[in-house]
C-alpha cells in the first residue's frame, strides 16, 4: 500500500486566493485551478473580465503539470523537435499544454498538486501560476 500527500479544499483556497491577487495587481483578468494529485479540479475561480477560454486552458495547464511534475513553461522547451517531450501536445487525451501557466505545488519536495492559470500572455500566466503556488508552498 502507498499513501500520497494531496491538496485540499483549504490549501487550493489559499491558492486560488493568492493567484487572484496577483492577477489582480498586474491586471491580468484570469482563471486559476487547482489539482490535486490525482489531476483532479479541487477549486477553479474565473475573475471578472477573464476570457471563457480561460477556463478550460487553466484547467488543462494544471493537469498537465501535475501529470509530468513540470512547469508547462518547462515543457515548452523540452516538446521541440528532437527533445524529449517531443509530441506531447499530442497527448494527455489531447490535454497537453506547452506553453507557460501551469505549476505543480510542492510541500516538503514532494508535489501534491497543481495549479493553472490563463488569461493572460504566456508571463503573465506565468507568473500568477509561479505566485500562487508560492502562497503554499514557499518554494
Amino acid at each position: 500500500m502507498i499513501t500520497l500527500k494531496s491538496l485540499g479544499l483549504a490549501e487550493a483556497d489559499q491558492i486560488i486566493r493568492a493567484g487572484i491577487a496577483r492577477a489582480s495587481e498586474i491586471r491580468s483578468p484570469s482563471t486559476i485551478c487547482v489539482v490535486d494529485v490525482g489531476g483532479t479540479v479541487i477549486a477553479q475561480a474565473r475573475m471578472d473580465g477573464a476570457s471563457l477560454s480561460s477556463v478550460a486552458l487553466a484547467y488543462n495547464k494544471a493537469y498537465t503539470a501535475i501529470s509530468t511534475r513540470l512547469a508547462t513553461s518547462f515543457i515548452a522547451t523540452i516538446a521541440q523537435p528532437h527533445g524529449d517531450f517531443y509530441g506531447i501536445a499530442n497527448g494527455l487525451d489531447g490535454r497537453a499544454i506547452i506553453f507557460p501557466g501551469g505549476v505543480p505545488v510542492s510541500i516538503d519536495g514532494e508535489v501534491v498538486g497543481a495549479v493553472g492559470a490563463s488569461g493572460g500572455n504566456g508571463e503573465q500566466d506565468e507568473d500568477v501560476a509561479q505566485m500562487a503556488a508560492k502562497a503554499l508552498s514557499g518554494n
